[in-house]
């Protein structure tokens, strides 16, 4: 059986992998219009390449399909598949790493075994398009006709087009007919209409709530860092993706609990101690100088040297609800995962094309995401096991 891939990242070489497996007969070629094999990859984990979590929330995935994929091949199933592979993995808290914490190590080692299963590679030219025909399916890549017994599509998304994903693929499938749930941009820093170039690149670890409408959708604990023009980090990163899937998101409002642990009464004791021996400039022995004037100013508090309770208790306020106004996201180019892809009414439950036989999907092209944390990997390689699964019956 002769099969081919168009895309060299995660889900397309897992997808290799899992073939050349069960049986190192079967004919794989690899298309990519990089230079290199897996090269997001290579972005993933802070270099450290985060490839699961060990906890799934019901608000992890956009879609009931997308938690029936990771159902299908769970974490501790990914684990014994990378083991079978010879690739350790380690857990730190509840993320799960190679044991190297290299993606460098892992993405090398990953090309190493494709070129020990003689999978073939065809790189540096663009997927111009593909024919579906009654026994086979030709793809056209570098004005070069390849035919296939069966062809899966594994190209990404439109995130991080530097990494390999341009979306050049969903105006081919377009033309096929299929439905493309409208693309936006996920987990990437926002812009917010308050001013915020004065405290640029401070941090502040914080709880943060988005509010869409008023409602509270989504809550996160963790680290805030502050742009010329917004906001980033990972609860960040999650909640632009929150926001993307918002079909009614015409009020946004990000809002800092920047002492989640501790209650207002509370805060306001220790500040107005705080302020009993340190005066005005209380805030400078917690915050840095910068993010304590910040808060002074948008607190709405005295301008002056003198600071009153009723100054204190709107500092409290403010630290407690520092609330920012949602102006928009930050493009592709700097996001994560795109939300939106092939509609799911146009596939099958194996991932195979409703429209067009022995054509397949896998991975970020699918409108299927999750947020930060492993969990747009593990549903790469959940599909490439749904893939997997299908192809092998007709071997």
């Amino acid at each position: 059986m002769k099969i081919g891939i168009i895309g060299q990242g995660a889900s397309g070489v897992i997808l290799a992998l899992m073939l050349k497996q069960f049986d190192q007969n079967i004919d794989i070629t690899m298309f990519d219009h990089n230079e290199k094999t897996n090269k997001k990859l290579l972005a993933t984990g802070n270099g450290r390449c985060n490839l699961g979590n060990l906890k799934i929330y019901p608000y992890t995935y956009n879609s009931s399909f997308a938690n029936n994929l990771i159902k299908g091949f769970p974490i501790n199933k990914q684990r014994d598949f990378f083991a079978s592979l010879g690739l350790e993995t380690r857990t730190l808290e509840n993320l799960v790493y190679p044991y190297s914490l290299s993606s460098n190590q892992v993405v090398a080692y990953l090309n190493k075994l494709l070129k020990y299963y003689k999978v073939k590679f065809v790189n540096g030219g663009n997927f111009d398009d593909y024919a579906v025909g009654s026994q086979s399916v030709s793809v056209s890549v570098k004005n070069k006709i390849y035919k296939f017994d069966k062809l899966v599509i594994a190209t990404g998304g439109m995130s991080k087009s530097t990494l390999g994903s341009d979306g050049s693929t969903f105006n081919i499938l377009k033309k096929h007919d299929y439905e493309i749930t409208p693309l936006k941009v996920g987990l990437a820093p926002v812009k917010v209409l308050e001013n915020v170039r004065n405290i640029e690149n401070e941090r502040l670890k914080c709880k943060v709530s988005l509010f869409i409408n008023k409602d509270k959708v989504y809550e996160e604990t963790g680290e805030v860092l502050f742009k010329k023009d917004g906001l980033s980090g990972i609860a960040i990163f999650n909640c632009s993706s929150m926001i993307a899937r918002s079909k009614n998101s015409s009020k946004i409002k990000i809002v800092l609990d920047v002492f989640p642990d501790i209650s207002e009464n509370d805060l306001y004791e220790k500040f107005e101690k705080y302020w009993g021996f340190a005066g005005f400039s209380f805030l400078e022995g917690v915050f840095p100088i910068r993010m304590a004037d910040f808060i002074k100013v948008n607190s709405h508090s005295s301008d002056s040297s003198n600071f009153n309770k009723e100054d204190i208790r709107k500092i409290v306020k403010y630290c407690k609800n520092m609330s920012f106004t949602y102006k928009a996201t930050y493009p592709f180019s700097e996001s994560q995962v795109t939300v939106g892809g092939i509609s799911l009414n146009d596939l099958n439950n194996d991932l195979s094309s409703k429209l067009e036989k022995n054509v397949y999907f896998a991975g970020e092209v699918i409108d299927i995401d999750g947020l930060c944390g492993g969990y747009n990997l593990m549903l790469a390689f959940a599909s490439s096991y749904r893939v997997f699964n299908s192809i092998i019956k007709d071997i």
